[in-house]
């Protein structure tokens, strides 16, 4: 004879409802969870407090600048911007500059990928160092809706006189603090310079510390959420010539890293998986231990055996 199936008898446990035998099982589920729960939070992690996510930025040319060129002579230096008070302020010492820009989209996405900047400035010769700033158009768009003036920053200088300057580099987005996602935050939304709004008198002048470069600079890393321009390998022309030619070209980065604060059903989702598999294991435990409970009578039970003991006649 071969066996061919196996079918166990069971013993099955009876008792009465809010009895300790009844509440065992809907007490170990409770119990599991909470320990589960209370592991995942002591070890760390069950709440996510950042996450990121991958974008390009919408980046526009703003038409915004301030440039400063130095030369041999301290008091030769000359100052060009697209501001009329800071050209009323530095009228003696104003350069004559010829701005263009060219926007391009390399991969036609539909968003910016390079902006090339060209300042050529006319009749100033021995320039031995060059400090730019111009204003963009920022959007972010998914996670988080975003839009604000941000700012390149270069600076370039060179012991020997030159005939021109070449950066280039990306523009990057840096975070203080992540912003909080589903959102629309507009609080850069303004001038990245505190003295001009596009539409300003010509009469109208500010007060000179306002125009310093420092105390633009202070008010713009004092923000949440700023762009740095990031060129590494700044390239100086040494060359006698009475023009002097500045050339910036811009990189928008196409897989842009935003921080933000993740809301209350996201979190969940991360949390959930974490108490499950954690659960899991300690309903196995409890299961374990069911069967001591039940097998060994520890709490009270009637017990009816599928295996019916056979009735003789006499």
């Amino acid at each position: 004879m071969v066996q061919v199936y196996t079918e166990p008898f069971a013993r099955r446990h009876y008792a009465p409802y809010l009895s300790v035998g009844f509440l065992y099982r809907p007490l170990c589920i409770i119990v599991s969870f909470v320990l589960a729960f209370t592991v995942c939070l002591t070890v760390g992690g069950l709440w996510v407090k950042t996450h990121s996510y991958i974008v390009q930025p919408s980046v526009r040319f703003k038409y915004d600048a301030l440039m400063i060129f130095e030369t041999n002579q301290t008091s030769k230096y000359r100052v060009w911007s697209t501001m009329a008070s800071v050209n009323q302020l530095h009228a003696k010492h104003l350069a004559s500059v010829d701005i263009s820009a060219s926007e391009q989209d390399v991969n036609s996405d539909g968003k910016i990928d390079l902006i090339d900047i060209e300042c050529v400035v006319a009749g100033l010769a021995g320039v031995k160092k060059v400090t730019a700033l111009f204003a963009f158009d920022y959007e972010l768009a998914g996670t988080v809706t975003m839009a604000m003036n941000s700012m390149a920053y270069v600076q370039g200088s060179s012991p020997t006189s030159g005939s021109g300057m070449f950066v280039d580099g990306y523009l990057k987005l840096e975070q203080m603090d992540a912003i909080r996602a589903d959102t629309s935050r507009y609080d850069y939304n303004y001038s990245v310079f505190p003295f001009a709004e596009h539409g300003e008198l010509v009469t109208q002048m500010r007060e000179a510390t306002e125009l310093q470069i420092a105390t633009v600079m202070n008010a713009y890393i004092a923000r949440n959420e700023t762009t740095h321009y990031d060129y590494k390998y700044p390239v100086w022309m040494s060359a006698e010539s009475p023009d002097f030619t500045f050339q910036a070209r811009i990189r928008i980065p196409a897989s842009q890293q935003v921080l933000y604060r993740p809301g209350f059903l996201e979190l969940c989702k991360y949390a959930w998986v974490q108490i499950l598999s954690t659960y899991l294991i300690f309903w196995w435990l409890f299961t374990k231990f069911e069967w001591v409970v039940f097998h060994f009578r520890i709490v009270p039970t009637r017990v009816v055996s599928d295996l019916q003991t056979k009735s003789h006649r006499f």
